[in-house]
């Protein structure tokens, strides 16, 4: 029979967070733009599915 480990931290400590994504995504040399940066902080408090329509309409936009 396996024993299972004792998970000794919380949930908040392993969630990524925008500035641990954009750590790891400076390590491979990517940066977020100054406008996707200014929208993101703008959409902090939004949830979740109106920060991705948010960040859809800005490609949208910019492709058309």
């Amino acid at each position: 029979m396996s024993k299972k480990p004792k998970l000794t931290r919380n949930a908040n400590t392993g969630r990524l967070t925008q500035a641990r994504a954009e750590k790891i995504s400076a390590v491979e040399g990517l940066v977020l733009s100054p406008r996707m940066r200014k929208l993101l902080a703008e959409t902090a408090d939004q949830p979740t599915e109106e920060r991705r329509q948010a960040i859809r309409a800005q490609f949208l936009r910019k492709s058309a």
